[in-house]
């Protein structure tokens, strides 16, 4: 579950999480080696944590978003349309 936005996740696994990322690749392409991984979720939600998730890790081809892309987006623009509106002075 990711952990950012208003309402993410308390609990979850950090950033620095990419020993265990690495184990569960091992794991997959240990079973099948031709598997695609792609990160997602938990502490992965901005574009900088990404990146620094594919660079740290071998093997991961590219990001999932789901909350990361669609409700941040929103939530990012409703509070600053918000503040927008909260701001006007007569």
């Amino acid at each position: 579950m990711t952990t950012k936005g208003t309402i993410g996740a308390h609990t979850a696994l950090t950033l620095d999480c990419e020993e265990r990322i690495q184990k569960i690749i091992e794991a997959g392409r240990f079973i099948n080696p031709d598997i695609l991984v792609i990160c997602h979720g938990g502490p992965i939600a901005e574009p900088a944590d990404a990146e620094y998730v594919i660079n740290k890790v071998e093997g991961i081809c590219g990001f999932f978003g789901a909350s990361s892309i669609e409700r941040f987006a929103v939530e990012k623009g409703i509070r600053e349309q918000s503040e927008a509106f909260k701001n006007i002075r007569s």
